[in-house]
C-alpha cells in the first residue's frame, strides 16, 4: 500500500520545498508516519495488506543528494509502519527516536530535511 498523499517521496513536504510535486498534496513528516495502512480502506483487514512502500518518482531529482531530501526524514517512519503493529506507533514518541538520527545522518553526509515537525538532536 502507498497512497500518495502519505508515503510518496516525491511530494513537497511544504509549499516551500525547493523540490518535488504537488499534486497529492503535502506531505510532512508527521503525515507520512500517522497512517494505518489497514484503516485506509474500509472492509480491508489486516492480512488484506501485503506491505507498505514509499515511492520516488525521480522526474524532479537529479542528484543523490536531491533524492536523499526527499526520502530522509520520511522512509524510516514509512519502514516502521510496515514492521511493526499500529497499536505501536506513537507520533510522539517516534519523533524524538527520528530527532536522535540526525548525528549519524550529518556524519554520513546525508542531505535531510529538517522538518520543524522533530526535535533534531544536532
Amino acid at each position: 500500500m502507498s497512497p500518495a498523499n502519505v508515503a510518496y517521496l516525491d511530494m513537497k513536504y511544504t509549499e516551500s520545498t525547493p523540490l518535488g510535486l504537488d499534486w497529492a498534496g503535502l506531505v510532512e513528516v508527521k503525515d507520512s508516519y500517522n497512517w494505518d495502512p489497514v484503516t485506509r480502506i474500509d472492509g480491508i483487514k489486516e492480512s488484506d495488506v501485503a506491505g507498505v512502500e514509499a515511492p520516488l518518482w525521480s522526474e524532479t531529482l537529479v542528484t543523490l543528494s536531491d533524492i536523499e531530501y526527499m526520502a530522509f526524514p520520511r522512509l524510516p517512519g514509512i519502514a516502521e509502519l510496515g514492521w511493526s503493529t499500529a497499536a505501536s506507533h506513537n507520533w510522539d514518541a517516534y519523533k524524538v527516536r527520528l530527532g536522535a538520527q540526525a548525528p549519524r545522518w550529518a556524519a554520513a553526509g546525508v542531505n535531510y530535511y529538517r522538518s520543524p515537525q522533530v526535535p533534531w538532536s544536532v
